[in-house]
């Protein structure tokens, strides 16, 4: 007569597989830092929990940036002719290393373009030959990926990374050679890095080997008998 496998065994076969056959898997975890809205020009940081190496073995490291610019804006023409009148609100962001070498950088921007007329005989930012812009934004975000051997270690620890974020006002205006013009700006940066990283086999994976070890020792045992 024909035997069948119990299904013990046939645990055991797909337990053994999947053990040994499966690969070490992929993961990622993410930590953030951020500075407010700041007028620039500021010099900041942020503190950036580390990846520990118990948690696998770290293949590259993620930065993301997103900057953030915000103020006001205002000129007055007081030149003879009519004129059109761009202004851009600006900052420069930056990610430093702690050696101070540049991470990843990012420069929101919001730009207003305006048509006036010759200088109307007024500095008052207004009238007909002048205008001023409140409540302007804007926003960039920018990332990169290091897999340097050299990054890697500065990311490696069971403690905190210290990464300084630095933002610079970068405003102006075009469109007339004779001209004031006023800017306030401020910024604010958003900083997360992520980890990939390898993770060993998964514990799970062999337990359901150590069962089915023990599975098919039994269903050995069971036939002698």
């Amino acid at each position: 007569m024909r035997r069948q496998i119990p299904v013990v065994v046939w645990l055991a076969v797909v337990g053994l597989v999947m053990a040994f056959g499966s690969p070490a898997f992929s993961a990622t975890i993410s930590y953030s830092g951020s500075v407010p809205v700041t007028e620039t020009d500021w010099a900041d940081s942020v503190s950036i929990t580390q990846f520990n190496p118990a948690l696998g073995t770290l293949n590259s490291v993620q930065i993301d940036l997103d900057a953030h610019v915000e103020g006001s804006a205002k000129f007055e023409h007081r030149g003879n002719k009519p004129a059109t009148v761009l202004m851009y609100l600006w900052a420069n962001v930056e990610v430093q290393r702690p050696d101070t070498s540049l991470l990843v950088g990012a420069s929101p921007i919001q730009t207003t373009i305006d048509s006036v007329t010759k200088f109307d005989g007024t500095v008052d930012f207004g009238g007909t030959s002048g205008r001023t812009h409140d409540g302007l934004s804007g926003n960039q975000s920018n990332s990169t990926v290091t897999s340097d051997a050299a990054d890697l270690a500065l990311f490696i620890g069971t403690g905190s990374i210290v990464l300084p974020v630095l933002a610079n006002a970068a405003s102006g205006a075009t469109g007339s050679g004779n001209m004031l013009f006023d800017f306030l700006t401020n910024a604010s940066a958003d900083v997360t890095v992520t980890y990939d990283y390898t993770v060993p086999e998964p514990s799970a994976l062999i337990g359901l080997a150590g069962m089915g070890l023990v599975g098919v020792g039994m269903w050995v045992r069971r036939r002698r008998s």
